[in-house]
């Protein structure tokens, strides 16, 4: 079991390296043949007035946008600006994949156009659209992204490519279930992240002032130190003695032990 979880009743051979065994009543199939991969995209003769919000790859993070879009027309917006995003896709980094750059597409108030650095997916009815955005940030899927990219600066791979990936398929029911799961566990880790990055901060900050109050002469430091001292010599005199115990210790059973069996 991992973190507590049972396995499923029984698995069977995926037929795909990266995936191993799968549950025996989950389908692997083609990501062409269970998404809609890049459907929408502008065309070239866009009028150039049009205006929309664009995002390009250093926009996105792993599961959250980094940076606003920039609002654009189509007539200041660069060639690669075509990929047409609705509300529930997701989108995936399809250069340097490694670096995770998902984005499951929730609450967009203006149009929106991804670069052509990215696939766009969109659910069908066989599957779930926040499903496919947490099959999308695992390791699983990075890594076969990844194996399957040219380049050595910036590894990227192809739509075509891309398109005939093969990826778990769970049941309808089972692919709502696993989302909601996650959407649950994702949320309270993401709190406790995020209450450690403000004692971290915290933790800083002090860290600095302290520093600064110390040597401009803000706070007369002579006292807690001495007692700092103090304590620390005590506590080094115990851990001290606790070794030379123990050490005397082990040396007396050793005698004793020789003394038996000389």
């Amino acid at each position: 079991m991992i973190f507590g979880f049972k396995p499923y009743p029984s698995y069977k051979p995926s037929g795909v390296e990266w995936l191993g065994e799968v549950p025996e009543h989950w389908e692997v199939r083609k990501i062409k043949d269970w998404l809609l991969v890049n459907r929408f995209n502008i065309s070239d003769d866009t009028n150039p007035n049009y205006t929309f919000d664009y995002l390009d790859i250093g926009s996105v993070g792993t599961g959250q946008l980094v940076s606003n879009p920039q609002r654009i027309t189509f007539r200041q917006s660069p060639s690669r600006a075509r990929r047409i995003v609705h509300e529930k896709d997701t989108i995936v980094s399809t250069v340097r994949t490694y670096l995770k750059a998902v984005w499951y597409a929730c609450g967009i108030e203006h149009d929106l156009v991804a670069s052509t650095g990215f696939a766009v997916l969109t659910a069908v009815s066989s599957s779930n659209p926040k499903f496919v955005n947490y099959m999308c940030q695992s390791n699983a899927f990075t890594d076969q992204v990844s194996a399957n990219s040219s380049g050595i600066v910036y590894p990227a791979i192809s739509e075509a490519k891309f398109a005939t990936l093969k990826v778990t398929a769970p049941p309808l029911p089972e692919q709502i279930t696993i989302a909601d799961f996650l959407d649950h566990e994702t949320a309270l880790i993401d709190r406790l992240i995020e209450k450690k990055q403000k004692l971290l901060e915290l933790l800083q900050e002090y860290r600095t002032r302290l520093i600064a109050d110390a040597v401009t002469g803000k706070i007369d430091v002579r006292e807690a130190l001495a007692e700092l001292q103090q304590t620390n010599s005590a506590t080094c005199g115990d851990e001290t003695n606790s070794t030379l115990s123990e050490q005397h210790s082990m040396n007396t059973r050793s005698n004793h032990e020789h003394e038996e069996n000389p």
